[in-house]
Order: C-alpha cells, then sequence, then structure tokens
C-alpha cells in the first residue's frame, strides 16, 4: 500500500498535462493587466495634454486682457477662465475632472500664472488599488519687459476720404477707422499703471509728402515753403544718415508724375504734423484725433520718417525728450509700422516711390528694425508691394479689409510689440 502511495506520487509529480494552459492563462492575465495600464495612462495623457492646451489658451486671453489695461485682478482671471472652460469644452476629452483652475495676474512682473488640478478615473488600475490619477498642470504668460521705440506712418491721403483727394475731410469712413484702430494700439502699448519697461511712439502721418512743422526748416535746410518735404536724394537717400552728413529733405513744391498708370492724383500737403517720439498718451491720441486726409500717396516718404523718429542719427533734430536710444543697446526693440489704402503713386527727384519704399524696407534688415506692413481695403499691386516690404525687411504683413480687421491687425501688431508669449 505504501508503495502504490509513492507510485502516485511520483507519476502526478512527472505529469505535465494541462501546463500550458496554466501558463497561458497567467501571460493573458498578465497581458490583459498591461492592455489595461497602457489604455489608463493614454487616457490619462490625452486628458492632461488637452488640460494643458485649454491651460495655455487661458494664459494668452488672460495675458493680453493684462497688457491691454484698464481692467481689475478678477476681470482679467474671469477672462482666463472662460477662455479657459470654452476651449476644454471644445476638446475631445471627457476623462479628466478638474477640481480647480486658478489664473493669478502680477501686474510687477508682467505675467499670469495659471494652474490646473485635475483627476483622471481609473479603469484597469483600479484592479491594482489606484482609483484615479492627479495631474497638475502650470502654464504662465508673459511679456517681455524690454523698452520700446516705435514710428508709425499713417496714410492720410485723399483716399482715405469717402469724397476723393482734392478736399481735406477729418472724418470718413476710412479715416474713422484708422483712428479707431490706431486708439486701440496707443491704449494697448501704453496701458495705465506701473510698467517695467519705456515705451514712446512717434507718428509720421503721410501724403504726397510729410508735415514737419517747426523741424522743417532744418530738415529742408530751409528750402520748405509750407512745412512740408520730399524724400532724400544722393547717397544718402535711403539710408537714415544724420543731416549733417549730407543730402537734406527738400521743400516738396515741386513734384513729378512717374507713372500715370499708378492714380496719380496731384500734390497737396498734409495738415497733420510729424509727432516725435513721446510716452504721453494725451498728446499721441490728440494728434491721432485732429488727422485730416488729402492729397496723393509718396509712400516712402512715410516709411522713410517712421525709421527717422526712431533713429539715433537724427536726435539732431528732435527735442531731447525725443532722442532715440543707441542701436542695439541690449534692451530696446526699435520697430516701424507701415500702413497704406493705396498705391504708392508719389515721387519727386529719385525712382518711382515703389522702388523706393522697397529700397527703404531693405534698409530697416540692416538696422535689425522689427518691421509691420498693414494694407487696408488695398488693392492686389499695394498689398504685394507690403507683403514684399515685410518679407526684405524679416517683419509680419497685415491685411484688414474692413474696420474691425483694421483694428484686430493693430492689437496683433501691440501684442507682438509687447512680447506676449508661453513660459511654460
Amino acid at each position: 500500500m505504501h508503495s502504490q502511495i509513492q507510485r502516485f506520487a511520483s507519476d502526478f509529480a512527472r505529469d505535465d498535462r494541462g501546463t500550458v494552459a496554466v501558463i497561458f492563462g497567467l501571460f493573458f492575465l498578465v497581458l490583459v493587466m498591461c492592455v489595461g495600464i497602457a489604455v489608463d495612462y493614454s487616457r490619462s495623457a490625452h486628458a492632461k495634454q488637452e488640460i494643458a492646451a485649454a491651460a495655455d489658451a487661458a494664459a494668452l486671453a488672460a495675458g493680453r486682457a493684462l497688457m491691454d489695461g484698464g481692467m481689475s485682478d478678477a476681470e482679467i482671471s474671469e477672462i482666463g477662465l472662460r477662455y479657459f472652460t470654452e476651449n476644454l469644452k471644445n476638446g475631445t476629452t471627457k476623462f479628466a475632472d478638474v477640481s480647480g483652475v486658478t489664473i493669478t495676474p502680477n501686474r510687477a512682473t508682467s505675467t499670469i500664472a495659471v494652474q490646473v488640478n485635475a483627476s483622471v478615473p481609473m479603469t484597469f488600475m483600479r484592479v491594482a488599488g489606484y482609483e484615479q490619477v492627479n495631474t497638475v498642470t502650470d502654464t504662465s504668460t508673459t511679456f517681455e519687459a524690454g523698452d520700446l521705440e516705435l514710428g508709425i506712418a499713417l496714410d492720410v491721403t485723399g483716399s482715405m476720404c469717402d469724397r476723393g483727394s482734392r478736399q481735406p475731410c477729418a472724418s470718413a469712413r476710412k479715416l474713422d477707422a484708422l483712428k479707431a484702430a490706431a486708439n486701440d494700439l496707443i491704449e494697448t502699448l501704453l496701458a495705465e499703471g506701473d510698467r517695467p519697461n519705456k515705451v514712446r511712439i512717434g507718428l509720421a502721418p503721410y501724403s504726397a509728402s510729410i508735415q514737419l512743422g517747426t523741424y522743417a526748416g532744418t530738415a529742408s535746410g530751409g528750402t520748405s515753403g509750407d512745412g512740408c518735404v520730399r524724400e532724400r536724394s544722393g547717397i544718402n537717400a535711403y539710408t537714415d544718415a544724420s543731416l549733417s552728413m549730407g543730402g537734406t529733405y527738400r521743400g516738396a513744391g515741386r513734384f513729378r508724375d512717374i507713372d500715370p498708370t499708378e492714380g496719380f492724383q496731384g500734390y497737396f500737403c498734409p495738415e497733420a504734423e510729424i509727432v516725435p517720439l513721446t510716452a504721453d498718451k494725451g498728446t499721441l491720441m490728440a494728434a491721432i484725433a485732429n488727422l485730416t486726409a488729402i492729397g496723393s500717396t509718396a509712400g516712402h516718404i512715410g516709411a522713410q520718417w517712421a525709421w527717422n523718429l526712431v533713429s539715433p542719427n537724427f536726435n539732431e533734430l528732435w527735442p531731447d525728450a525725443s532722442e532715440a536710444v543707441a542701436y542695439n543697446d541690449g534692451k530696446t526693440t526699435k520697430a516701424v509700422i507701415l500702413m497704406t489704402d493705396g498705391i504708392f503713386n508719389m515721387s519727386y527727384d529719385n525712382d518711382r516711390s515703389s522702388v523706393q519704399a522697397l529700397a527703404i524696407c531693405n534698409a530697416y534688415r540692416e538696422k535689425g528694425m522689427q518691421v509691420h506692413t498693414v494694407a487696408f481695403e488695398a488693392p492686389a499691386s499695394a498689398k504685394t508691394l507690403l507683403r514684399t516690404c515685410a518679407e526684405q525687411a524679416g517683419g509680419q504683413f497685415h491685411e484688414a479689409d474692413d474696420a474691425e480687421a483694421l483694428r484686430s491687425a493693430f492689437l496683433k501688431i501691440a501684442r507682438t510689440l509687447n512680447g506676449l508669449r508661453l513660459t511654460q
């Protein structure tokens, strides 16, 4: 009997029938667990990705509100929360439970911090005791605290008037749209409250020439009888070389029609005067409010004087408070905006206005300028010119087909100049 028991035990130990099934069962269980973990991980990663995208959108929206000025911290946070909610709702994730969103503006550092607390319920990993995975998403946005010197060439030609170029107007559909857009830009760049950086802006309203007012005598060598000057000639025609280097901007009383097919309309000196660099928002807005439009389009002259406003080589012309800092001082962005609604059709001593404008745009790049061009309800040839100018200068071209689009373009430029960006 004892020997039978021993034999049975020995046979049982050697019996391998069913081993494969057992091993397969164990591996199948492990495989199911791995697939389950992968599914839960994928759900968690997907949820975190969409939460991060919504948080980035919230940070940028709140950052724009902070830059625009005039809002309380609570209002800024509310804007950010609204953007977060809308962006998350428009996403595809249904896996995460958001338990808290904190949006914190910091005016001293010009930053917005966003923190999102969320959890993703687990499915397969519950077997291992993990009910959920908690996640914290942090992001922030800031606008650079660098200084800014900006020259804006504003088209105040006759085509900005509803009734044409030969009678001045102070209010018209297109001119009023330009005034509103320019005011938005000024409000954004010179927002109320303490700022960590220095921002100064100059205005160069142009039409067939540019009105320099009290600065015309020096700039023209006494040849300007009405305060207006035409382009510079000679070797310094497309540079910002100081007036002492030769080549004055002569009075604009004599002109020529280079290309009649470009829509020549006549001379007419603009009434709106140039405004040297200033941080006084009231001065700038008063000048914008008083803009009137008349005359042809010497766009190259506007491009040149927007540059001269921010050029340290022209400090001899401007008041001390409006003198530009040196190029590449390590903390100052020098920028120009060139805006028009029409073809550059007026020139005097040099080549066509469009050719001269592109030569100036090419010179911008050499000085490291940030360049923005804006075509407002402009014909195709004008859009091509401004796009080419921006490309040559390494800048940005903006197209606006109506008043609202113009305001959006100017606000976009303002935010770019402020350097709004995500930092984490």
